[in-house]
């Protein structure tokens, strides 16, 4: 008997099956790919159906013979589908990186105040989220809207061609930026004005909700039982943190996936001039009355893809493995003394008013390549300690940071930020939590545990930590000249 937890993720989908320990019986993953046309950063929705449908029968298969008792899914918010009366895609599906909804956004702004906005959605207005893009098709393409029968979001759409209830969960409905996240309905008049029908947006439900069973002919095609549920996943960063078993306040998972992103959890809504000052939203998590908020920048482990590229591109094709761990041993053991400002995916949310781009600094002709690489490693560290401030400041206190995510598969990297935020970083059993938040969810949902809180008592999870250590000094001066040049490459393109 088995749990099957799926992530649709930003450059790839993975199917990871577990025993009802939290045990790993099997893995699958495939990369897709994002379309970029000038302005637009799209995904073909059937391409990412396809890849899970590939990820579930090779991570099945792999296990046989077991039988799934149900699946739940991860996925990337602020993008959507929209489907007709048919269940057909009527359209490629913009996600966050796409530049449509800025000017939507402004006047949204302008219409409800983004104090307002805030206080009914939880999110400070920002043309990522999902109410802007559809906005923007409303106003350049009407005639298309006229055929949407259901909007969905992408965990939401993976289980509806698997055969379940068109139903999205909270936490992914609240990154539409159109979501009442006190009553737990659409919001109707930021709906209305943005000139969309109330009626395409789905059912919502809490997470864990079972949706149905897999479809007969899916079940077949797939080589999976036909009796396997459909339990109502949600927004991977929130799966991420239920995987990493942060169940009370004070604790807090940091993702380092393609994006960097830190997730505390909190009790309470909070809306304030001080949250949406440092654009931190409220997301609904598992339990009523507790909330998390994200504090992310666009690069994370893709700025070392990025490097990885660039400086041995040729290396990279040579398919060398264990690049990451040749460049790892590359990488001096003491600080360095370049300045990376990692921006190199434009500048992120809460640094709104400013516009940056990637800076690396200090250079010298005795600079090497394994200099540079752990600066990069530096860089992005120092941008994560600024929002552990900005959180600080919005008093959300963190005590305990778990960590996930293929960054996390890097001792260096993770005793630098131990270093950079003087605080415990602690690594878990399974890198991938989001599939594993999945299938403890999915867990909740067939009784196997009683709640999100036993099935983290249950499940295997603290592998190492990573004290603060003899270097936080020195970084705690270098943060400071970091913060200052971050203030001076503010505006200079």
């Amino acid at each position: 008997m088995a749990l099957l937890g799926l992530d649709i993720g930003t450059t790839g989908a993975k199917a990871t099956a577990f025993d009802i320990e939290g045990h790993v019986i099997s893995y699958a993953y495939q990369e897709y790919n994002l379309d970029f046309t000038d302005n637009r950063c799209e995904f073909t929705p059937e391409a990412i159906f396809e890849a899970v449908k590939s990820v579930i029968k090779r991570a099945v298969s792999q296990a046989a013979p077991v039988h799934i008792e149900a699946i739940c899914a991860s996925s990337i918010g602020e993008a959507f589908i929209l489907l007709d009366k048919d269940g057909c895609e009527l359209v490629n599906s913009p996600i966050y990186l796409d530049a449509r909804g800025g000017e939507e956004c402004a006047l949204l702004a302008e219409h409800f105040g983004a104090d307002r906005i805030m206080g009914i959605t939880g999110h400070p207005p920002a043309a990522m989220y999902s109410i802007c893009k559809l906005m923007w098709f409303a106003r350049h393409e009407p005639k298309l809207l006229e055929k949407v029968k259901y909007l969905l979001f992408f965990g939401n759409y993976v289980m509806y061609k698997l055969g379940g209830r068109p139903v999205t969960d909270y936490s992914l409905a609240a990154r539409s930026m159109c979501f009442d996240i006190h009553s737990k309905q659409w919001s109707g008049e930021i709906i209305s004005y943005a000139g969309l029908d109330t009626g395409i947006f789905p059912e919502t439900a809490a997470a864990g909700t079972v949706i149905g069973n897999i479809s007969s002919g899916i079940a077949q095609e797939l080589g999976i039982n036909n009796t396997a549920k459909l339990v109502l996943g949600g927004h991977d960063q929130v799966m991420a943190a239920i995987g990493a078993g942060v169940i009370k306040p004070g604790q807090a998972v940091n993702g380092i996936g393609t994006v960097d992103c830190i997730t505390p959890l909190f009790k309470g809504v909070r809306i304030n001039n001080r949250m949406l000052a440092a654009s931190f939203a409220n997301v609904p998590y598992a339990e009523d009355d507790t909330f998390v908020t994200y504090a992310f920048n666009f690069t994370g482990g893709s700025l070392l893809k990025w490097f990885r590229d660039t400086f041995a591109a040729w290396e990279s094709k040579d398919g060398d493995a264990n690049l990451y761990e040749k460049l790892n041993r590359e990488a001096p053991a003491e600080p360095t003394n370049l300045l990376v400002l990692p921006y190199f995916g434009g500048t992120p949310v809460h640094r709104m008013g400013a516009d940056l781009k990637g800076t690396i600094t200090n250079l010298t002709l005795a600079t090497n390549r394994g200099e540079i690489y752990r600066a990069c490693m530096e860089g992005e560290a120092f941008e994560m300690r600024y929002y552990l401030e900005m959180l600080k400041c919005s008093d959300i206190g963190i005590d305990e940071m778990r960590t996930v995510g293929g960054g996390s598969r890097s001792p260096q990297w993770l005793q630098i930020r131990a270093d950079i935020f003087n605080k415990m970083i602690v690594t878990m059993q399974c890198e991938e939590a989001g599939t594993l938040g999945a299938a403890m969810l999915a867990g909740v949902a067939t009784g196997h545990y009683s709640s999100i809180e036993d099935a983290a008592e249950f499940v295997p999870q603290i592998k190492a930590y990573y004290s603060p250590g003899k270097n936080c000094a020195f970084y705690e001066e270098k943060y400071q000249k970091y913060v200052s040049l971050c203030e001076r490459m503010s505006g200079y393109t």
